[in-house]
């Protein structure tokens, strides 16, 4: 699972991202691709990493 495929989620599903990206990757993969970006500044998270929201630096990068 690519951190762009998981930025994309978040971006159009919003907080129903994990549960869309379970439906294709298991749910390890999908939970270490919303570590991944969140430790690259790519997102924040308040109480669970598959709650997250993109940053500035997340939209940068799906814009780019």
């Amino acid at each position: 699972m690519s951190t762009d495929m998981v930025l994309a989620a978040i971006r159009d599903h919003e907080f129903a991202a994990y549960d869309v990206l379970v439906k294709q990757y298991s749910s390890e993969a999908v939970i270490a691709g919303f570590t991944d970006a969140a430790r690259n500044g790519f997102t924040t998270f308040g109480v669970a990493v598959h709650l997250a929201s993109l940053t500035d630096k997340g939209r940068k990068r799906l814009s780019s």
